[in-house]
C-alpha cells in the first residue's frame, strides 16, 4: 500500500488488471483523450464568449503628446467666449502647438445584428463540440471491446493450436515406435516434425498479435491486461436515429448561421462613443500655463455602401456551408448502409457460429477416427494430418465468427450512439 500510495504521489502510471470489461470502458473517461475532449468542449464555449464580448462596451484610457506646426485647440472655445479673450491679451487662449492630453474613452456597440447571429452559431459550435465528446468516447468503447474480441479470438486459436500440437507429438511417440519396428519409414518422423515446426511459427505469429492488441488496449485504457476479458451480451443495440451524425448537423447549423452573419454585415449598426480628456498647454499668446478639461458622447449610425470584402466574406461562407452539408449528406449516406449491413451481418454471424460449432463437434468426432486408423495403419500420415488441419481450422472460424460478432456489435452500437458499458458485460 505504501508503494502503491508512493507511486501515486509521484505521477507514475500504475497498470492494472480490470477484471471486467466494464471495468476497462469505465477507465476510457479518465484517460488523457477524454480530458482533450472536455478541453474541447471549455474552448468552443470560450469562442461563444468572445463573441458575446463583441456586444459588451469597452472603455480605456489614454494619453499623448501632440505637436503641431500651427497653434491647435486644447477644446473647442464658442464665439462669445473667443471675442473676450480677443479683447484681453491677458488671458491665456486655449492654444498652443505642444499639448499634453489625457483621459478616458468608451466605445459600446447598441446594435449589430451580424453579432447576434455569430453568438448563435457559436452556440451551435460548442453544442457540436459536446456530441462530439460523446461520439468519440463510444468509438473508444468500441475499439476497446473489438480489441479484446480479437484477444479472444488469438487467445482461443493458440489454445486450438496448441491443442492440436500436443495431439500430433502424442501421434509422434507412436510414429517413433513403428519406426524402430520398421513398420513406418524415417520420412514419417520429418514429416510430423515439419508439421509442428509450422504450428511453432504460427503460434509465435499468435504471440505478436496479442501483443500489438494488448498495447492497443493499454494505449487507450491505461489497463495493461495479462489476459482477455469475457464478453457477455447485457442489452441489445436500441435503434433509431444515427447519432454518429450529431457533430455533422450541428456544424451544418452553424455553417448556416455564418452565412446568415455574413449577409447581416450589409444591415446598419448602431454605436455609442464617447471621450474625457484633460488637456495641458501653454497658450500660445501669452505662454500662460493652461489647464482645460472636455468630454463628448455620441450616437453613431453606419451602414457600408460598398466594400467587396463583405461580399467575398458572404460567398465564403456559402461554400463553407456547401461543403459541410455535402459531408453531413454524404456521412448520411454511408452510415445508413454500414447499419443495415452490420444488423445484417450479425444476425448471419449467429447462424454462422451455430454452423461452425456443429462443423467443431463433426471434426473432432472424424479426428478421433483418424487416429485408429493411423494406428491400424489403414490410412497415411498424410491424410492424418488433414484431419488435424481440418479442426483447427474449424476451430480458427468459430472464434473469428465470435469476435466479428462483437466488432459488428461495437461498430453498430457507435453509429446509434449506445453507451457499450450497457451493451456489454
Amino acid at each position: 500500500m505504501l508503494i502503491r500510495t508512493t507511486l501515486l504521489i509521484l505521477g507514475i502510471p500504475i497498470l492494472l488488471q480490470a477484471t471486467t470489461i466494464t471495468q476497462l470502458l469505465q477507465s476510457l473517461e479518465k484517460r488523457p483523450e477524454a480530458r482533450l475532449d472536455i478541453l474541447a468542449i471549455e474552448k468552443s464555449a470560450l469562442g461563444k464568449e468572445a463573441v458575446r464580448d463583441k456586444r459588451m462596451p469597452k472603455v480605456g484610457l489614454f494619453g499623448g503628446y501632440e505637436h503641431f506646426n500651427t497653434p491647435n485647440g486644447l477644446l473647442p472655445v464658442v464665439p462669445n467666449k473667443m471675442s473676450a479673450m480677443l479683447k484681453d491679451p491677458t488671458i491665456s487662449q486655449p492654444f498652443s502647438k505642444n499639448i499634453l492630453r489625457g483621459g478616458v474613452e468608451f466605445s459600446w456597440p447598441l446594435f449589430v445584428k451580424s453579432v447576434y447571429t455569430l453568438e448563435e452559431k457559436a452556440e451551435l459550435l460548442n453544442l457540436a463540440s459536446k456530441e462530439k465528446k460523446k461520439l468519440n468516447l463510444i468509438q473508444r468503447q468500441a475499439v476497446v471491446v473489438g480489441s479484446v474480441a480479437q484477444l479472444r479470438y488469438l487467445e482461443s486459436l493458440k489454445s486450438a493450436l496448441i491443442a492440436k500440437r500436443h495431439s500430433i507429438k502424442e501421434t509422434e511417440k507412436s510414429t517413433e515406435m513403428k519406426i524402430k519396428e520398421g513398420r513406418a519409414p524415417e520420412s514419417a518422423r520429418f514429416l510430423l516434425s515439419s508439421h509442428i515446426n509450422e504450428l511453432d511459427i504460427s503460434l509465435n505469429t499468435i504471440d505478436q498479435q496479442v501483443n500489438l492488441l494488448s498495447a492497443k488496449i493499454e494505449t487507450l485504457t491505461g489497463i495493461a491486461l495479462k489476459r482477455s476479458i469475457p464478453l457477455k451480451r447485457r442489452n441489445t443495440i436500441r435503434k433509431g436515429e444515427i447519432f454518429a451524425l450529431r457533430p455533422l448537423q450541428k456544424k451544418v447549423e452553424a455553417s448556416l448561421k455564418g452565412v446568415q452573419a455574413a449577409d447581416e454585415a450589409y444591415i446598419p449598426s448602431i454605436v455609442t462613443k464617447g471621450n474625457a480628456a484633460q488637456s495641458h498647454a501653454d497658450a500660445y499668446n501669452n505662454d500662460g500655463s493652461l489647464q482645460e478639461n472636455f468630454a463628448m458622447a455620441g450616437l453613431y449610425i453606419t451602414m457600408p455602401l460598398f466594400d467587396s470584402s463583405k461580399s467575398t466574406a458572404s460567398q465564403q461562407a456559402k461554400v463553407a456551408y456547401m461543403q459541410e452539408k455535402t459531408t453531413l449528406e454524404q456521412t448520411r449516406h454511408a452510415l445508413s448502409v454500414q447499419a443495415r449491413q452490420l444488423s445484417r451481418e450479425i444476425e448471419l454471424l449467429r447462424k454462422s457460429i451455430e454452423l461452425a460449432q456443429k462443423s467443431v463437434a463433426d471434426q473432432q468426432k472424424l479426428l478421433r477416427i483418424a487416429k485408429v486408423s493411423l494406428t491400424n495403419e489403414s490410412i497415411t500420415q498424410e491424410e492424418y494430418l488433414r484431419y488435424e488441419d481440418a479442426l483447427a481450422d474449424a476451430k480458427a472460424k468459430l472464434y473469428n465468427y465470435h469476435a466479428k460478432r462483437w466488432q459488428d456489435i461495437a461498430q453498430l452500437a457507435v453509429i446509434y450512439g449506445n453507451d457499450l458499458k450497457e451493451i456489454v458485460k
